[in-house]
């Protein structure tokens, strides 16, 4: 094999990331089946594609200077230019430094009240026998749960505020010609779906910036995570700029609220299907003493388990992608700078020698063993894992076991599970439930 080419892949461009906005699982998945690991792509770019755990390993722990991020202008409409997803070097680590500890520990246990209180305020809303689409339900929820424990947005009337300017702002990024114009580099401010997203976001910022001088004028103690991003210090003393908090605040509404809604909508989809994996989930839930108890919600290890195998499944990042700053050889190709390199958990994950039965819903295979992270990357990995792995695996399972602790839920479409795009996810094509109050 010669040292200068590079994996087999398709050879003609134009179709691919056309192909890949349709279903990324099904183009990852027929692509690594045709070329073997690892293959090249092109998506947004020429991008060289694994699912090779010890290829993972190499793109997850190799040096930090082996990447350089470089947002393309449409991601930088959605993102900002201020925000840790667009930092590389010394200013990401220094950045991501002052963040994570705002996702972690005990700060994020301080926020599980108002997760398991805004799911208990949804299910006022429902009454007995009522039907509802389960991922209009979750998106209600995983929005509030954003704005009241991120944005620290408390009083009712400015909540009825944000939420308009995030589902505006929601539905300009998730718009499909804004995505194709992305997919295809067209970067012109008057193009019409890049000036709606424009106009969109412009208003969701000013209104966090209204909302971060109103907590500069009082002096009262927050719990949430824009009180103490505000309040964290880098080395020298300085903190972080308006715009910098903006774009932050925005990036982690991007990676959470979309991604927790379909997270658990794919739970009752999954649940409805399999009696016996709802009966053992339900009698473990049941089990608790009070249903606002976090601590005992985050130790249950069934609950655990249905989680990880529903981000398992149908991940909400089909893969996980670097831009290389330095050649690497990877799976003995010299790949060159420029080029990037993709951790594929939509591949990974059906891997049958790590997931016997790979398509079946069986959360006892997370019972059963332990899988690294290497092997199991619904998040990512390496030093740029997603910020706010914890807090959507914390928000999920207070959400669910809060939702079946008060409620039963039928599932009122059982055929097939269809995919399709939502945004820039994928998700379940219709799940309709009906509910009951216990």
């Amino acid at each position: 094999m010669s040292s200068s080419t590079l994996p087999p892949g398709y050879q003609l461009q134009f179709w691919q990331p056309l192909a890949y906005v349709q279903s990324p699982y099904r183009f990852f998945r027929k692509a690594h089946e045709r070329f073997g690991d690892p293959f090249l792509v092109k998506t947004t770019a020429p991008t060289v594609v694994t699912a090779n755990p010890d290829s993972i390993r190499q793109i997850f722990t190799a040096p930090p200077e082996t990447y350089h991020v470089r947002l393309p202008k449409s991601q930088q409409r959605v993102l900002g230019r201020h925000g840790l997803s667009g930092l590389d070097g010394s200013a990401h680590r220094q950045t991501r430094k002052l963040i994570s500890p705002c996702f972690h520990g005990e700060a994020l246990r301080h926020l599980g009240g108002m997760m398991h209180e805004t799911a208990v305020e949804a299910l006022a809303g429902w009454r007995d026998g009522e039907s509802r689409e389960a991922l209009d339900v979750m998106r209600d929820i995983g929005l509030d749960v954003i704005l009241k424990t991120i944005f620290g947005v408390a009083c009712r009337e400015r909540l009825v505020v944000f939420r308009a300017a995030v589902l505006d702002f929601a539905a300009a990024f998730g718009n499909p010609a804004f995505l194709c114009s992305a997919l295809l580099g067209i970067d012109r401010d008057n193009w019409p779906p890049n000036r709606r997203m424009d106009v969109a976001r412009q208003k969701l910022s000013d209104l966090i910036v209204e909302n971060i001088a109103e907590r500069r004028g009082r002096s009262a103690e927050r719990a949430d995570i824009l009180s103490r991003l505000m309040e964290a210090r880098f080395d020298d003393g300085s903190g972080f700029s308006d715009a910098a908090l903006v774009d932050n605040l925005i990036t982690n509404l991007i990676a959470g609220h979309e991604t927790s809604a379909l997270s658990l909508t794919w739970a009752f989809a999954w649940l409805g299907r399999h009696a016996d994996v709802a009966e053992r989930l339900q009698q473990e839930i049941d089990g608790l003493s009070r249903d606002d108890d976090i601590n005992a919600i985050l130790a249950l290890p069934y609950l655990d388990a249905v989680v990880k195998e529903c981000l398992r499944l149908y991940p909400a990042v089909p893969e996980v992608v670097r831009m290389l700053a330095k050649p690497m050889t990877l799976a003995g190709y010299e790949l060159p700078a420029g080029i990037n390199v993709a951790a594929s958990s939509a591949i990974l994950h059906m891997n049958p020698e790590l997931y016997p039965n790979p398509e079946r819903f069986n959360p006892e295979r997370f019972l059963e063993r332990s899988y690294g992270g290497f092997e199991f990357i619904p998040f990512g990995g390496g030093d740029r894992i997603c910020i706010g792995n914890h807090f959507g695996v914390f928000e999920v399972k207070i959400v669910l076991a809060t939702l079946l602790s008060r409620g039963r839920f039928t599932l009122l479409d059982k055929e097939t599970i269809k995919v399709k795009r939502r945004g820039f996810l994928m998700g379940p094509a219709q799940v309709r439930l009906s509910y009951r109050a216990k």
